[in-house]
C-alpha cells in the first residue's frame, strides 16, 4: 500500500498491513536481544541480586538505551549496504583491522561457549539429566537448527527458544517480592561503595552488551534479506528487544534478591556455581522453572554466538555465508558454526564450572566491546557508507561517548579485580 491508500484504509486491513510488516521483519533483533541473556548473565544477575539485594536494579534498566543505541547501528548499517560487520570492515579499512575486530571477538566466544554448556549441564542437574547426555544432546540441537537449509525456519525454531526464558519472570513473580524493597532498590545509594559493587555493576554491563551482538544482528539482518522500507520496524523491533532483554535479567536480580531476604533452605543437591539466591530456588516447581530457563538459555546463546563467529569469519575471508545456503555451497561457514564449540563442550564434560569464569569474563566483554564498537560507530557515520542515514554530529558524539564511557568502564572494572578492590 501507499501512504495515502494506507490511510483511506479500514482499521481492521492497516492493522493487518502492520502486523504483516511486522511478521515480515521480527527476528534479528529480538533473536539477539534474548540471547543476551545467556547462562553467564543469569549468574551474574543472580549473583547481583543475592549480594546487594535489588541495588543493580537501576543499572540494568539504564543499559535499556545503551543497548538500542549500539545494536541500532548495527540494523541501519546490515539493512542499507546488505553486508556482515566484519565485512564492511574489510572493504573501508582493510583486511587488518577486520582481523583484529574478528579475532578479539572469537576469542572471548570461547569462553562464552564454555559457560553455555556450564550452564546447560547446571539446568540438566537441578533435573536430574546426567552431564554427559545433557552435552550430547545440545550438540545435537545446535547442529540440527542450522542443517536446515532456510533462514526462515532457523529462525522459527530460535524464537521458540527464546519463549523459555520468560520462565524468569515466573521465577521471580512466584517469590512475591516486597514491592517498596524493590521501589527502594531503584535508589542505588546505599549499596554504592561497597567492596564489590563496582565489578558487578561492570559485570551486568559486560552481560547486557556483548561483542558477538554486533557481528549477529547485522548479519542476520542481511541474510534475513531486509530492505530499508523494513528500517523503522527494525529499530521498533530492536528497542522492544532491548527492554525485554533487561526486564529479564531485572527478573532473575529480584528472584535471587527475594528468595536471599526470605532466607529459604538451600538444596541438599550441590551446586557450587549457582549463586545462593538463585540455587534457593532449584527445587520442587520453582527448580524446573529455573532448570528450563537456563538450558534455554544456553541453548539460545550457543546458537547465535555460533554464528555470528561463522558470519564473522566467512565475511573476513570472502566465504559464501548465508543459512540459505547448503553445506556443500558454503563449507566454511558450516565448518566453523559446527566445530568451533565442540573444544568448550569437551571442557564441560570434564570440568563442568561456571565459577571460574563468569564475572571475568563478563568484565572482559565490556573491553572487548570497545574494538568492534569503534568500528561500528565509524561506519554508521560514514555518509559514503549511509548517505542521509549516517549519524549526525550530534548523534555520534552521543555514540563516541558511550563507546568511551563503556571502555573506561571495563578498564575500572579490570583494575578494581586485578587489584583485589572488588572484595
Amino acid at each position: 500500500m501507499t501512504t495515502i491508500d494506507d490511510a483511506l484504509a479500514p482499521a481492521p486491513a492497516r492493522v493487518r498491513e502492520r502486523l504483516a510488516r511486522w511478521v515480515a521483519v521480527v527476528g534479528p533483533a529480538w533473536i539477539v536481544m534474548l540471547a543476551d541473556v545467556d547462562a553467564p548473565s543469569v549468574v551474574t544477575a543472580g549473583r547481583a541480586g543475592t549480594v546487594f539485594g535489588y541495588g543493580l536494579i537501576l543499572p540494568l534498566l539504564a543499559l535499556i538505551p545503551v543497548l538500542y543505541l549500539v545494536q541500532e547501528m548495527t540494523a541501519r548499517l546490515g539493512i542499507v549496504t546488505g553486508r556482515g560487520h566484519a565485512e564492511l570492515i574489510r572493504e573501508r579499512y582493510g583486511m587488518r583491522w577486520a582481523g583484529v575486530a574478528v579475532v578479539t571477538m572469537v576469542a572471548i566466544d570461547l569462553v562464552a561457549y564454555v559457560a553455555e554448556f556450564a550452564g546447560i549441564a547446571l539446568g540438566a542437574a537441578i533435573l536430574g539429566i546426567p552431564v554427559a547426555p545433557a552435552i550430547v544432546a545440545t550438540l545435537v540441537v545446535h547442529s540440527l537448527v542450522v542443517l536446515t537449509r532456510s533462514y526462515s525456519t532457523f529462525e522459527r525454531i530460535a524464537l521458540a527458544f527464546s519463549v523459555l526464558l520468560f520462565a524468569f519472570i515466573i521465577l521471580a513473580i512466584g517469590q512475591q517480592p516486597d514491592l517498596r524493597a524493590v521501589a527502594a532498590g531503584l535508589w542505588p545509594g546505599a549499596a554504592l561503595g561497597q567492596p564489590g559493587y563496582l565489578a558487578l555493576a561492570v559485570g551486568l554491563t559486560g552481560a547486557s552488551v556483548m561483542p558477538w551482538m554486533l557481528f549477529y544482528q547485522q548479519a542476520a539482518s542481511v541474510d534475513k534479506g531486509l530492505r530499508r522500507q523494513d528500517l523503522p520496524t527494525a529499530r521498533r523491533e530492536t528497542l522492544l528487544g532491548a527492554g525485554a532483554s533487561q526486564l529479564l535479567m531485572v527478573a532473575i536480580l529480584v528472584a535471587a534478591a527475594a528468595a536471599t531476604a526470605r532466607a529459604l533452605p538451600l538444596p541438599s543437591i550441590l551446586l557450587p556455581d549457582l549463586p545462593a539466591g538463585l540455587a534457593r530456588l532449584a527445587v520442587g516447581p520453582t527448580g524446573v522453572v529455573l532448570a528450563l530457563g537456563l538450558i534455554g538459555a544456553g541453548v539460545l546463546a550457543l546458537v547465535v554466538i555460533s554464528l555470528s563467529a561463522a558470519w564473522a569469519w566467512s565475511e573476513l575471508l570472502g566465504w559464501r555465508h548465508s543459512l540459505n545456503h547448503s553445506v556443500r555451497r558454503a563449507p566454511g561457514f558450516y565448518l566453523v558454526y559446527l566445530l568451533e564449540v565442540v573444544p568448550a563442550a569437551l571442557i564441560a564434560l570434564l570440568a563442568p564450572s561456571l565459577g571460574a569464569v563468569v564475572l571475568g569474563a563478563m568484565i572482559l566483554n565490556v573491553v572487548v566491546l570497545a574494538i568492534p564498537l569503534t568500528f561500528l560507530v565509524r561506519l554508521s557515520s560514514d555518509r559514503e557508507v549511509l548517505g542521509p542515514l549516517a549519524n549526525s554530529r550530534r548523534r555520534a558524539a552521543v555514540l563516541w561517548a558511550v563507546t568511551g564511557g563503556l571502555l573506561l568502564l571495563g578498564l575500572a572494572g579490570m583494575a578494581g579485580e586485578v587489584l583485589g578492590l572488588s572484595g
